[in-house]
């Protein structure tokens, strides 16, 4: 895949009539988007889809959904935040929290990959669910990374099923250090082709308001 077609997202079939549910308890999208995604101190634009990371210089293909139920643990961690107008680093000690949120299957599918070792992957610990369209029956992937535990165990999963637990796992320190000062679910939706569809206007186009 090259990075022209990596660093973009795919248009949504134009004719899919979905109805799918939310991933988590975070509902504000459509009402409250400031409160739906994840930020830090520094960039509020942290959790959103495209070119939001490093002072727009790195792509994010998901988006990053803030938690409802958090605890702070009265602890800081250090992070280093770049000031993009003068694209000078510097560092911080910023409060770390734990999320809570449950995480759920948006649409009927099966589960196609489960990674429990939080050390083998970017994503930590996470699941990838297996869709069909469903006009034309042409597959989608949807992606839910960084859990803290999973709760699939059979193949087959139902829209607004348990799946997991939000938390901060990654084989990556330095993401790890991110996700304590802005916990969150990354989500991600790909087609078979692995090819990223941009991941909030899914949500707006085809969540449920019921």
């Amino acid at each position: 895949m090259n990075n022209a077609t990596h660093n973009q997202f795919l248009p949504l079939p134009s004719d899919a009539a979905l109805q799918i549910g939310w991933p988590t308890l975070n509902h504000f999208l459509l009402d409250a988007p400031e409160k739906f995604f994840a930020r830090t101190r520094v960039n509020a634009d942290y959790g959103k889809p495209g070119w939001t990371r490093d002072c727009g210089k790195r792509f994010h293909r998901g988006c990053d959904i803030a938690p409802v139920k958090v605890t702070a643990t009265g602890r800081t961690t250090r992070v280093i935040f770049t000031n993009c107008a003068t694209n000078n680093d510097f560092e911080s000690e910023e409060p770390t929290f734990v999320p809570h949120d449950d995480v759920f299957c948006v649409f009927d599918g099966r589960v196609v990959e489960v990674v429990d070792n939080e050390n083998a992957s970017d994503f930590g610990r996470h699941v990838v669910i297996e869709h069909s369209w469903p006009r034309g029956g042409g597959k989608f992937f949807t992606l839910y990374a960084h859990l803290s535990e999973i709760s699939v165990t059979g193949s087959s999963v139902m829209s607004g099923q348990r799946i997991g637990k939000m938390g901060q796992t990654s084989r990556s320190a330095d993401a790890r250090n991110w996700m304590a000062i802005a916990p969150h679910l990354h989500f991600e939706v790909r087609d078979a082709e692995g090819r990223a569809y941009e991941p909030v206007e899914f949500l707006r186009r085809y969540v449920s308001l019921r």
